[in-house]
């Protein structure tokens, strides 16, 4: 039962969408004047931002809509828990994909 009246309620969902639809609109000018003025340089920052700003929306979508915030601590582990092991095997997946194709790229060259 929440003890927020229904305007309270309408203002918090608000502003949570202004806030995800901030940063929606950061990574989105981010990605923009990269790709428009900054051509030549590295991905690497622009992908280290874009993975921290969507962690953090995911983060705050999970905390607010599926009320995780309000619950009791074994039970956000027991949702983050899994989401954090799927982020591990997608990197150890890729690294392990980037090892094999330097491997076949080395061996490719020696015949």
């Amino acid at each position: 039962m929440s003890t927020l009246s229904r305007e309270e309620s309408k203002k918090r969902v608000w502003r949570v969408c202004g806030i995800l639809a901030l940063v929606t609109i950061v990574e989105i000018a981010a990605a923009l004047i990269h790709y428009n003025y900054m051509e030549d340089s590295p991905k690497t920052f622009l992908n280290i931002l874009f993975i921290i700003l969507s962690a953090g929306k995911a983060y705050y979508i999970m905390s607010e809509f599926m009320h995780l915030k309000y619950e009791l601590k074994p039970m956000v582990i027991s949702v983050l828990a899994p989401f954090l092991f799927l982020i591990w095997g997608v990197i150890a997946f890729l690294w392990e994909g980037k090892y094999w194709l330097s491997m076949k790229q080395f061996w490719d060259v020696l015949n």
